[in-house]
């Protein structure tokens, strides 16, 4: 069984216990501003690799006309991949790390909050089929990233294209190189469907030290919704596994500083026996393991998990 560690305040810490949610924050409202854009840089490369792969010979910085904004192939590719990030998504943060002092620092009320160790497998295992709620570990290598973007953005879009190539009757030419450079619009448009979900998962390595896990919810909100289908997303609930194991609640919002953040809290409420498997006591906290003992059975947790106290030599 493999756990995930979510850092967090004592007040943070007791409403997750109490509420029995998992709470999935808007992503743009982080601060870090290069979050879902760091694999911008590796684009182009990770694109000529894929080309050349593929026996594809298209100069990407030659000039082509697709609109006011964009005067080549790369330009063209990275629009459509900027409008793709602008759409609203919403994550839960975690570490493989079960006492970090910097994550203890950043996230864990400076070493007086507590680490909530919940089951990685059993998420993964009800999370498996979903489109829109992911979950996965973080990368950091730009190799791994550029791997990653080529993989799950780059080859799927490269088999739509051939697909589309077979399929049409009427092209405006029957050699798939020149048919793929004049279609490279369709190309960048099919990877509407992959960039959020990889995207969302890359970081610069000057975080890796976090081994960060996140659970990932691309809420399908774009900037020019209508009113109608904006009111259908916000107020969905996406129940998930057999039993209802997990449940989406629908998108509200509160005040942080001075800005509106959207949220949608995750109920484990019909699987808290599954869920959380191990408590850190923060190095710095004065709560008590049989408090904590004593606090998860007051709101119907087992007597099952195991409750630590960190390590780190923090005062």
């Amino acid at each position: 069984m493999e756990l995930i560690y979510h850092y967090c305040s004592l007040e943070t810490f007791v409403q997750i216990i109490k509420n029995k949610t998992i709470r999935l924050s808007d992503l743009d409202k982080t601060n870090d501003y290069m979050e879902k854009r760091w694999g911008m840089e590796l684009l182009q490369e990770a694109l000529k690799g894929e080309l050349e792969d593929n026996c594809i010979s298209m100069d990407l910085q030659e000039d082509y006309w697709y609109s006011k904004d964009s005067h080549n192939h790369i330009e063209q590719l990275n629009h459509d991949i900027e409008r793709y990030l602008k759409h609203q998504t919403l994550i839960a943060c975690f570490s493989l790390e079960s006492d970090q002092l910097g994550q203890w620092r950043a996230y864990g009320q400076d070493g007086e909050g507590i680490a909530i160790g919940f089951d990685y497998s059993y998420l993964k295992h009800l999370l498996r089929k979903q489109d829109r709620i992911l979950i996965d570990k973080v990368v950091y290598g730009k190799g791994e990233q550029a791997k990653l973007i080529r993989k799950k953005m780059f080859v799927p879009a490269l088999e739509y294209m051939r697909d589309l190539f077979q399929r049409s009757a009427v092209k405006c030419s029957n050699d798939f190189n020149t048919f793929f450079i004049e279609e490279f619009d369709c190309f960048c448009e099919v990877l509407d469907t992959t960039t959020e979900q990889v995207f969302t998962f890359l970081k610069n390595p000057a975080f890796e030290e976090e081994r960060e896990v996140r659970i990932v919810y691309n809420t399908g909100i774009y900037e020019e919704i209508e009113t109608c289908e904006l009111k259908e997303i916000i107020n969905e609930k996406i129940e998930i596994g057999k039993k209802k194991e997990l449940i989406l609640q629908p998108i509200q919002y509160q005040a942080k500083g001075n800005r509106l953040v959207a949220y949608a809290d995750l109920s484990f409420e019909n699987c808290i026996d599954k869920m959380i498997q191990e408590i850190v006591i923060g190095p710095k906290s004065k709560v008590l393991e049989k408090d904590i003992r004593q606090f998860l059975l007051s709101n119907n947790y087992e007597d099952y998990t195991s409750v630590k106290v960190s390590r780190a030599s923090y005062q």
